[in-house]
């Protein structure tokens, strides 16, 4: 019992069956006022035309102009018929002579004290027998006369009427109950497989993805919206993992070099003290080394977290970077800073883009070479290149360079500075302001890295 109560309630908070139960009760409510409305409506129709039909007999009876019970006798032996008459009048004279249309009415005015009335409906009087009668009165100079029209068959088309309305509602209701069932099946059925296809999902997978169904709209963005999502996670995941292996590898390099040498120091460092400046020399190389590292990793772990931007002079800003960077720069330099260009975004991180860029073209160029730094604008872009004449960059390694830790010249890495991180940043930010990073090749050698932001950034 205990299963199959959990069982209903875990259905009971599906999609499908809320939206079945507000569907039915909506269009049983909708079903249902509709059928009232149009009853009331029949039963105020005809309930007019029978108040029609008496005051015209009225009219009829006071044109008879009839004063004594002779002449009310030959009124009222048009109102007699074989079959039984609707009317059913009684006159009452001040002489004190009753006279009856019929014996049908003779009858029931004998039961007129004992007649039921229904407050809504004053003038509808009702027999023991549950037979309707429409009543009127009025006076003239020589009695009283009552008169009472049979409603019988105007109940019975209103019976008919219900009972018509009834069956109407039954079928819509069943059909309606059936097509909603349908439908919310349907609606939800999209959401059951999504449900199922998440609970399957398996992160290693790269072509795992959930099926976007055709309908409903909804249901549909959010299917195109997970796998986006499930994408990024997946790409995301494989960027730190490979983060966390090339960082492992980059650090074990140092680490082990600097364990080598206090080994060194500890195993010959009394007998031969020469060896002890050698080694606290690479020592505190390697250690500059993993601290420029450590240093670089957390700038890029930051770069997650983008705080609210500023109007920044760029200009200013690339001018001040030059001017910190070249007093440690043995290259030729040349410089052309456009004035006054604005950019919004936060200073540290386009000094990072400045910084990176310029230290990369000093590692790569040779003493005696050439760096160029330039910054422009026009209505569509800002631009900003670092140039040099240094080794160039091979095409097939034009995209890599982006990737952390990755070296053109891994045979020449130990020999210049550096942990291949910087570029990383770079492109990172700049991905970051919908800016776009280009290289080019400068001839006769050398690289050019072009940077450009949209000028409302």
């Amino acid at each position: 019992m205990k299963k199959i109560r959990a069982a209903f309630q875990e259905r009971k908070n599906t999609t499908q069956f809320q939206l079945t139960i507000w569907f039915i009760g909506l269009l049983v409510s909708a079903v249902l006022i509709l059928s009232v409305l149009i009853i009331g409506i029949t039963i105020a129709e005809l309930y007019d035309s029978t108040e029609k039909q008496a005051v015209l007999l009225e009219d009829s009876l006071k044109r008879s102009e009839a004063e004594d019970e002779e002449d009310w006798e030959a009124v009222l032996t048009s109102y007699r018929t074989q079959d039984k008459s609707s009317y059913l009048i009684r006159v009452g004279l001040n002489s004190g002579a009753i006279i009856y249309s019929s014996e049908d009415a003779q009858e029931i005015y004998a039961e007129f004290p004992r007649l039921k009335q229904l407050f809504f409906l004053d003038q509808v009087l009702w027999t023991s027998e549950m037979e309707p009668y429409f009543y009127r009165s009025f006076e003239d100079g020589n009695g009283k006369v009552t008169m009472l029209v049979d409603m019988e068959d105007q109940f019975e088309v209103i019976g008919r009427i219900f009972s018509l309305t009834m069956l109407l509602t039954i079928v819509v209701i069943a059909v309606g109950s059936f097509v909603t069932y349908r439908f919310s099946k349907k609606l939800s059925g999209s959401l059951v497989v999504m449900n199922e296809e998440i609970t399957k999902l398996e992160s290693s997978v790269d072509e795992q993805v959930l099926t976007v169904p055709k309908t409903p709209q909804e249901v549909q963005n959010i299917s195109r919206s997970f796998n986006q999502l499930l994408n990024r996670q997946r790409l995301s995941l494989k960027r730190e993992q490979q983060f966390v292996t090339d960082a492992s590898h980059e650090l074990r390099t140092p680490l082990a070099a600097i364990r080598g040498h206090v080994n060194l120091i500890k195993r010959r460092g009394e007998k031969h003290p020469e060896v002890i400046p050698t080694s606290l020399s690479y020592i505190d190389k390697e250690s500059k080394r993993m601290e420029i590292l450590v240093n670089q990793l957390l700038t890029l772990g930051r770069l997650e977290n983008f705080g609210e931007g500023e109007r920044i002079d760029l200009s200013q800003l690339i001018q001040q970077t030059v001017d910190e960077l070249s007093v440690m720069m043995t290259q030729e330099l040349t410089v052309q800073i456009e004035a006054g260009i604005m950019i919004t975004g936060q200073k540290e991180h386009f000094y990072q883009i400045a910084r990176n860029l310029i230290e990369n073209a000093m590692k790569y160029t040779e003493k005696n070479g050439q760096i160029s730094i330039r910054l422009s604008s026009d209505a569509k872009q800002i631009y900003f290149a670092v140039e040099d004449s240094g080794m160039g960059i091979p095409d097939e390694a034009k995209e890599k360079v982006f990737e952390r830790f990755y070296r053109v010249d891994q045979s020449r890495s130990s020999e210049i500075a550096g942990t291949g991180i910087g570029l990383a940043i770079v492109k990172s930010l700049v991905e970051h302001y919908n800016g776009t990073i280009q290289i080019t090749d400068v001839q006769p050698e050398g690289t050019c890295f072009t940077v450009s932001f949209p000028p409302n950034t």
